[in-house]
């Protein structure tokens, strides 16, 4: 069953989790080379004896926290530009 991952749990272990995780990709600011990459959630689980959903809650989180902060908001102007254009309706609010 899912567990909430304690804020001190996850300091522990995120840089690990992403270290093995195969789901890092080229985000800006990360620079760190993987030694043990390419590992599922339940082997990174196994080698940190840690429980599946822990892994996958601090991987998620993690990788989330890598993003800059406006991304998110530069991603949700994308869209209403998008929307816009394919409704017709481009310069209105």
């Amino acid at each position: 069953m899912f567990q909430y991952v304690s804020p001190e749990l996850y300091e522990k272990y995120k840089q690990k989790v992403l270290e093995m995780s195969p789901a890092i990709q080229c985000y800006e600011g990360t620079k760190l080379m993987r030694e043990h990459s390419c590992l599922t959630d339940e082997e990174i689980a196994d080698r940190l004896c840690l429980d599946v959903d822990q892994v996958t809650e601090i991987r998620c989180i993690a990788e989330i926290d890598l993003l800059p902060a406006d991304t998110w908001l530069k991603s949700a102007e994308w869209k209403r530009q998008k929307a816009r254009r394919i409704l017709g309706t481009e310069g209105t609010q």
